[in-house]
């Protein structure tokens, strides 16, 4: 409130991967803007933040008195016209419905502290929703990651499988191309062998993942806006997954990777959803 008016502020938002206002204000008002925005970005660091400013008398005295004047000018002219009859009360809601707001005070410093102080009150509320709509999603996406880490255990569970697999499936295919009598060259067969589990390690983009995890989980249960961090954890597990997917092209194990990153996508589309 301020002197013989009442300011009020009106916000919400939606997501967004950056910060953006757009406010609507009094044109009188305008030199505010700038501040405002200010005002919001201590509270608001991620997400579309819509706004809007109305101002009203806050005497109803002053608009019962403005009132009572333009009735007084409507039956004047009614008397001079040889009009008969008295106003009904739908008449009177008319007529004030029809009366012009005042001007809104000028935009003074204390005017100023008016709206700011009403902005705060409606940051605060918009801060609450949004912090138990966070709450919500982060629960979710604790449950997707739940899901990225049991493919994880999978692919662990078999990638050291892949070596001695490899080796004895290139055993029989030699075996069926060598001519009848030939002997297979142990030592050729091992060094194959070994230059293939080299090639299809994984453990490193494993190990990764797991660190990735540890530090999602770390930023949902912290108190900070952890949005764009996750975010940024996103394109890393993804990373990270097609790695594993090339080095281990022919097994299995490319399946368990588009699991992966099917479950990942919809895992970053949730995280467009925190600040």
């Amino acid at each position: 409130m301020g002197d013989g008016f009442a300011v009020t502020v009106e916000l919400s938002s939606v997501n967004r991967k950056q910060f953006d206002a757009t406010l609507w204000l009094p044109k009188e008002w305008l030199s505010f803007e700038a501040r405002l925005l200010g005002l919001l970005r201590t509270g608001v660091s991620r997400g579309a933040v819509k706004g809007l400013v109305t101002v009203r008398p806050l005497s109803g005295a002053d608009a019962a008195a403005a009132l009572e004047a333009r009735l007084r000018t409507v039956r004047e002219a009614a008397e001079r016209l040889g009009l008969k009859g008295e106003p009904t009360v739908s008449d009177l809601a008319a007529l004030a419905a029809a009366a012009p707001e005042p001007p809104p005070p000028a935009p003074t410093e204390p005017v100023w502290e008016t709206v700011a102080a009403a902005a705060r009150d409606a940051l605060e509320g918009l801060l609450a929703t949004r912090q138990a709509e966070g709450g919500r999603i982060a629960e979710d996406l604790r449950g997707r990651l739940g899901g990225l880490r049991a493919i994880h255990a999978q692919i662990a569970a078999l990638a050291p499988t892949l070596p001695p697999l490899w080796q004895e499936t290139l055993r029989k295919r030699l075996a069926e191309l060598l001519p009848a009598g030939a002997t297979l060259d142990a030592g050729t067969l091992e060094r194959e062998a070994a230059l293939f589990a080299d090639r299809c390690d994984v453990s490193e983009e494993l190990t990764r993942l797991a660190s990735h995890f540890a530090h999602a989980e770390k930023l949902l249960a912290g108190e900070a806006p952890g949005g764009r961090p996750l975010d940024f954890l996103c394109q890393e597990l993804n990373r990270e997954a097609n790695t594993i997917g090339s080095k281990c092209a022919g097994t299995e194990i490319p399946r368990l990777v588009l699991a992966f990153k099917t479950l990942l996508e919809t895992f970053r589309e949730q995280v467009q959803n925190l600040e």
